[in-house]
């Protein structure tokens, strides 16, 4: 019997090592790439976030200050006031947004009619070697109306009062159906009362589903509903001031839909 060639077995050995080491300087750079890539993506989410934050501040800021300035240019420089000094609070932009904060235009925002609209552009700085490109050109924007308050100059328009899920607007801020008296009480004596409008209460459709109760109960004076949770959306009011013409389909109110101007007895 002959005996193997041992030298065949080592140049073997050797071929696998060569393509091992050939294969290893190809992905690991291509790796390194996908993660560098990764990292600077998340890095460009945490620009446009820092972006919109301080153009939202800015712009709800000015809105509120829009009655007392007369002219767009002077709008433009306090929108730019309000948004550099919120702006500041994002050191990622000096890192990543070409030119640093004093890089993001301010320049293209419109201040015409009753809305604010604050554009920003600007060019995000590429980190990556591999990606031979000047920027990344990013425009964010954000709309506010004008905060000019009620019986300006010309023609005078009325506001109500309106609630997210409402279907009616009032024009007193006072009215019952706004201001929530909550009171807590047992769930058995709860189809035996009556709110002040005489009318019984009937479970939350959102809280007390299939008539599922707890030992106590939420209701409010003028409500229509008992709530297992103070937490439910249905004891919440989140009240808008809004012009007349934007009412969209609401009816009046029953208690002070009638009543203009009321105001608060003591």
């Amino acid at each position: 019997m002959m005996a193997a060639d041992p030298r065949k077995g080592t140049r073997a050995c050797t071929c696998h090592k060569a393509s091992y080491t050939l294969e290893a300087a190809v992905i690991l750079p291509l790796l390194a790439g996908f993660f560098a890539f990764l990292l600077f993506f998340f890095r460009v989410l945490q620009v446009q976030t820092g972006v919109q934050t301080a153009l939202y501040c800015a712009g709800r800021k000015t809105a509120c200050e829009a009655g007392t300035v007369d002219s767009e240019a002077a709008l433009l420089v306090l929108a730019e006031a309000h948004f550099r000094k919120e702006i500041k609070n994002y050191e990622v932009i000096d890192d990543f947004v070409a030119g640093g904060t004093n890089g993001i235009s301010l320049l293209m925002s419109d201040f015409t009619g009753d809305y604010i609209e604050l554009k920003a552009n600007y060019y995000i700085k590429s980190k990556i070697n591999l990606i031979k490109i000047a920027g990344i050109h990013a425009t964010q924007t954000t709309k506010n109306r004008k905060w000019t308050g009620i019986g300006g100059g010309g023609k005078q328009e009325d506001y109500v009062y309106v609630t997210q899920r409402g279907s009616v607007y009032h024009r007193s801020r006072f009215c019952h159906y706004l201001d929530l008296s909550i009171s807590v009480v047992s769930a058995d004596i709860v189809s035996d009362l009556r709110n002040k409008d005489g009318d019984i209460y009937y479970s939350c459709p959102t809280c007390a589903k299939n008539g599922l109760i707890s030992e106590f109960v939420y209701i409010t004076d003028y409500g229509e509903r008992y709530h297992n949770r103070l937490s439910c959306s249905g004891l919440k009011r989140t009240i808008y001031l809004i012009p007349m013409s934007e009412v969209r389909g609401r009816g009046a109110c029953s208690k002070c839909g009638g009543q203009e101007n009321e105001e608060r007895k003591n």
